[in-house]
């Protein structure tokens, strides 16, 4: 049933590509020209679609193209420009662990930026988030995992809550292993830009 279940994944995928072949096909990729001239425009326009719609898709499209993966890492320090919407989890993650090469503080800060928030959820969906942050400690990258360890802890101190409540979700995040990872918090210049910016 797995293996069934896998190939159809598999194929799905591979309809799903076909949309996308037709331009990257076509796009006359030059890695050592400068990040704005190395893909043509109709390529900048997907992976700039691509990056503030469906991380799910552009995972999937990096998966089977994996020359733009740098070329998509250095644009997330464009990011504010795009819209609020959230980047799945899982997908988020994957980019994180394709991206390892090429991150830069921008990158992993505008990404966890698009992460779904922990701000104004229930004591009851923390605590499941807080499980489920749990669970997948060993799938999803460890930015990704100290993110919401500290997500959840501090939207726990926010709220006005009775120690034993807030124990109930605490000793979850702190039965989980924090690990050292890229550092991209620390000051720079682009950490308090609030418009995009082109060298």
């Amino acid at each position: 049933m797995a293996e069934y279940s896998q190939k159809g994944r598999l194929s799905a995928e591979a309809i799903q590509i076909e949309r996308y072949r037709v331009i990257l096909e076509k796009d006359n990729f030059q890695p050592e020209e400068p990040h704005w001239r190395r893909i043509s425009k109709n390529t900048v326009s997907l992976f700039q679609v691509l990056i503030d719609q469906d991380l799910t898709e552009l995972v999937m499209v990096l998966e089977h193209y994996p020359r733009y993966t740098e070329w998509v890492c250095e644009h997330f320090r464009y990011a504010y420009s795009y819209s609020e919407n959230e980047a799945d989890i899982d997908a988020a993650s994957r980019l994180l662990n394709l991206g390892e090469p090429y991150f830069t503080k921008q990158f992993v800060r505008n990404l966890v930026r698009k992460l779904p928030k922990t701000e104004g959820r229930s004591l009851e969906a923390l605590k499941t988030f807080a499980e489920t942050v749990s669970e997948k400690i060993s799938i999803w990258h460890p930015i990704i995992t100290n993110h919401y360890c500290d997500a959840i802890v501090m939207e726990l101190e926010s709220q006005r809550l009775h120690p034993l409540q807030r124990l109930a979700v605490t000793r979850t995040i702190d039965a989980i292993t924090r690990q050292e990872t890229f550092e991209y918090e620390a000051e720079d210049r682009d950490a308090v830009l609030d418009i995009p910016y082109m060298n």
